[in-house]
């Protein structure tokens, strides 16, 4: 079952830290650094972890940036291409750094998680993709209504594999799109 909570202002204050740091870490690159999802939409309820995007200029600077992000302690989940970063006091020196999305689910609860980070091509269609559709949230109560309310109906579920759900998310976002 997942946690959805109402907005919280502190999201965005969140983001901004983060934002910081990851721009201090990657001082070396061009890069555009954005906060998406659920928490970036002031207003929206939604899983308490902040999502932010991280937009390459170059495509062959992906994997540089993955292994520098790696080397920091975020958790790698590969199948997702996606970073865990844990919660002050969360060691993460109890997780491996690179894990499978099976385990990551299973062994990083999700109260332990302060963000998910995903690194792309700035321009890409995903990067387009997650800006669009945070933009259309954010302008959009009949669009934020519907999205929330499909979220809190499936965050009650009890899911056997938690990618159903992750996928009916997607779904949701390519036909809104």
């Amino acid at each position: 079952m997942r946690k959805i909570v109402q907005y919280e202002t502190k999201w965005s204050l969140l983001y901004q830290m983060e934002k910081e740091a990851l721009l201090n870490t990657l001082k070396d690159f061009s890069v555009d650094i954005e906060h998406i999802g659920s928490t970036s939409v002031p207003g929206l309820a939604g899983s308490p972890i902040v999502d932010i995007l991280i937009g390459v200029k170059r495509e062959e600077d992906i994997n540089e940036v993955r292994a520098i992000l790696k080397n920091k302690s975020h958790v790698y989940v590969a199948e997702k291409e996606m970073f865990v970063l844990l919660k002050e006091g969360v060691p993460a020196a109890h997780y491996p750094p690179i894990m499978t999305a099976k385990n990551a689910r299973r062994l990083i609860p999700h109260d332990a998680r302060r963000s998910h980070v995903y690194v792309t091509v700035s321009e890409s269609p995903y990067w387009n993709e997650r800006i669009n559709f945070r933009e259309q949230l954010r302008s959009s109560e009949r669009a934020r209504k519907k999205y929330e309310g499909m979220k809190y109906e499936l965050s009650k579920r009890l899911w056997n594999d938690i990618s159903t759900y992750e996928y009916k998310k997607e779904e949701f976002i390519q036909r809104s799109l």
